[in-house]
């Protein structure tokens, strides 16, 4: 369990909160061109709190859709894992399975 009250669940909401924000920018300025959909990407997050491993396991949008996703996750600016944290996580990382992203209709 990664509740947001552990240092792992609030470095984890760290990682959300930034990529979001950066999602949500990135969509306003190309909303007239992203279908809607659903992609799902698979990434870790090194100690050092660069991205690593980023790759596209899903999507039912378009093309750019799959790009505003994959730079909101690029262009995140994360701090270093904390090392509470990274004493508790495999050598790579933060891995994250399947981080979701999905435009719906307005």
């Amino acid at each position: 369990m990664n509740a947001v009250g552990t240092p792992l669940g609030r470095y984890q909401k760290m990682v959300t909160d930034a990529i979001g924000s950066r999602w949500y920018a990135y969509t306003q300025s190309k909303m007239g061109i992203i279908n809607i959909g659903t992609l799902q990407a698979h990434f870790v997050v090194d100690r050092t709190g660069k991205i690593k491993n980023l790759k596209i396991l899903s999507n039912s949008s378009n093309e750019t859709f799959a790009n505003v996703c994959l730079q909101s996750i690029m262009d995140a600016n994360l701090p270093p894992i904390p090392d509470d944290v990274a004493d508790t996580l495999p050598p790579e990382g933060l891995e994250y399975d399947q981080m979701s992203f999905t435009m719906y209709a307005n």
